[in-house]
């Protein structure tokens, strides 16, 4: 079922099944505002697995606003940068990317279509369509994605997921193996300075003491870091799970299109927020010219059109070994 509904105090479109009750608020950058795990007896039932900002207003923001500004919570999309930078190819030479790009602080258009929420924008500083089209399915919420270059000339890019999914100390991070060597991409207290390289799961840090980055920790004041795996994933689908809840969630990607994946998390250092965001991306190290520069960049040649997925799935049970390309657990 998707209807017209409300989340807070701005018009929201609800889809809704037996597993899930999903809220997305167009006209915030389509925003998946909340996503909401059903009752089914179990202790994880109806929690909420995205993090939720206090209060009833919602947050509005402007284009090129701070990221930091908005409702900064949920699921928002990132494009065609992460971090603020300045676009180095002409003819866009010298223009400025918005912080977490242009298209969460845009109104997005947005059409139902049976089953399924279709929504797209256009770019403001960069001549581009991205759209993503949302569904139901099971316990899984399934975005598919297309991005066109409306120019004759190549377009640089970086699109990446951006959930923050509330944390709970010693969930666990569970990925393919061989992705044992991560790059930090943001100065913090707990990985140091940019470009600074750390084993997986166990870092050893400045001071000789060793961090499991595969386990939240306990909230604090001062964590928080953000990081990217090294090189192209080994497959397309990364997992958290909380052992005391049972509750396992799952993001699926095409790891031909969808090749790098980075992770936010904050332990409570950041806003005060503790929260965790597995990030899918076409492209690495937050920034596109930073992309170039260390070799995993994304480019929409001119008139391309590309297309990929994103799923969603959560579950309460046993902790599963993998995910699906469907978003089924393993």
């Amino acid at each position: 079922m998707i209807s017209e509904g409300r989340y807070k105090d701005v018009a929201a479109v609800i889809l809704e099944n037996d597993s899930l009750r999903v809220a997305v608020v167009p006209q915030a950058g389509a925003k998946t505002a909340s996503m909401r795990l059903k009752p089914h007896g179990h202790p994880a039932a109806g929690v909420e697995l995205l993090w939720q900002n206090p209060g009833k207003r919602f947050r509005r923001t402007g284009y090129g606003d701070s990221y930091l500004d908005g409702e900064f919570s949920g699921f928002d999309e990132m494009f065609p940068t992460i971090s603020e930078c300045r676009y180095e190819s002409p003819p866009w030479q010298g223009i400025v990317a918005p912080d977490h790009g242009e298209v969460w602080s845009l109104p997005w258009d947005a059409e139902l279509r049976g089953d399924e929420l279709s929504l797209s924008v256009h770019g403001v500083r960069f001549p581009y369509r991205l759209s993503k089209t949302l569904s139901l399915e099971g316990p899984c919420l399934r975005a598919r994605y297309q991005a066109e270059n409306l120019s004759s000339l190549p377009l640089e890019f970086i699109w990446a997921a951006h959930p923050l999914f509330n944390a709970w100390e010693g969930m666990e991070l569970i990925l393919p193996a061989g992705m044992d060597r991560v790059v930090n991409s943001v100065p913090g207290p707990r990985l140091g300075g940019y470009g600074e390289r750390f084993d997986f799961p166990r870092a050893r840090l400045a001071d000789g003491t060793i961090f499991d980055l595969s386990r939240v920790p306990k909230r604090n004041d001062r964590g928080y870091q953000k990081y990217f795996f090294a090189g192209p994933v080994a497959e397309g689908w990364c997992l958290l799970y909380e052992p005391r809840r049972r509750l396992a969630i799952g993001l699926s990607f095409p790891p031909e299109s969808v090749p790098y994946l980075g992770v936010w998390l904050n332990e409570g250092g950041f806003a005060g927020q503790y929260n965790i965001a597995p990030e899918p991306a076409t492209a690495a190290m937050d920034r596109i010219d930073f992309s170039k520069m260390w070799g995993w960049s994304s480019t929409l040649q001119p008139r391309e059109c590309r297309s990929w997925y994103l799923n969603i799935a959560a579950q309460e049970g046993e902790r599963p070994r993998g995910l699906g390309p469907d978003g089924g657990f393993r």
